[in-house]
C-alpha cells in the first residue's frame, strides 16, 4: 500500500460520512410522517455541502503527486476533511426540529465559525504551496476567498433572511462553477 493510498483511506472514508450523513437527512425530510417544515436556504446549504464533499474526494486523487508525507501535511487535510464533515452534521441534525428555518438560525454561528474555519485552512493551503501556485490561483481566488471570510462573518452576525439567502446562493454557485470548470477531469497537478 502506497503513503497516498494509506492517507486517502481515511480522507475517503470521512467525506463518505459526511455525503452519506446528508443523504439520510434528505430522506428521512422526505418520509418523516410529522411533516416536517423544510427550509429553503438550509436545503442551498445542504445542495452546497453535498457538492463540495463530492468535489473534495475528487481533488484528493491530486494527492498522489505528493511523494513525501510528513505528519503535519497528514494532519492538515484530515483537519479540513473533518471541518467539511462538522458542516454536515451542523447542517443536518440528527434530532430533527419540527421546522428547519428556526433550527438553522439557532445554529448559525457554529455553521458560520466552521465555514470560516475551512476557508481559512484552504488560504493556508494556497501559501504553504508556495508563491507559484498562489500566484496561479489568479485574482479570482483572492476574490473568492476574501469574499468567503466576509460572508462567514457576515453570517455568523446577521439574522436576516436576505443576507443568508445571497451567502448560500453565493456559496451553491461558486461550488457549481468550480466543480465544472476546474474539476473536470482528474489530474495530479497541485
Amino acid at each position: 500500500m502506497t503513503s497516498f493510498e494509506y492517507i486517502s483511506t481515511l480522507l475517503s472514508i470521512i467525506v463518505g460520512l459526511g455525503i452519506t450523513h446528508l443523504l439520510i437527512g434528505i430522506g428521512r425530510i422526505i418520509n418523516n410522517p410529522k411533516g416536517v417544515k423544510p427550509y429553503w436556504i438550509h436545503l442551498v446549504w445542504t445542495l452546497t455541502i453535498f457538492i463540495w464533499l463530492i468535489s473534495y474526494w475528487w481533488f484528493e486523487y491530486r494527492l498522489i503527486s505528493i511523494h513525501e508525507w510528513t505528519y503535519q501535511l497528514y494532519l492538515f487535510f484530515i483537519l479540513y476533511a473533518i471541518s467539511l464533515f462538522f458542516l454536515c452534521i451542523i447542517n443536518m441534525p440528527f434530532y430533527f426540529p419540527d421546522d428547519f428555518r428556526e433550527y438553522y438560525y439557532s445554529t448559525r454561528k457554529w455553521f458560520f465559525i466552521v465555514l470560516l474555519f475551512v476557508s481559512i485552512i484552504d488560504i493556508t493551503d494556497t501559501i504553504v504551496k508556495g508563491g507559484n501556485h498562489f500566484a496561479n490561483m489568479g485574482i479570482e481566488y483572492l476574490i473568492f476567498i476574501t469574499s468567503c471570510c466576509i460572508l462567514a462573518i457576515v453570517g455568523f452576525f446577521s439574522k436576516k433572511e436576505l443576507h443568508h439567502a445571497i451567502i448560500a446562493i453565493f456559496f451553491c454557485l461558486y461550488n457549481l462553477w468550480y466543480t465544472v470548470t476546474e474539476l473536470n477531469k482528474l489530474s495530479t497537478d497541485l
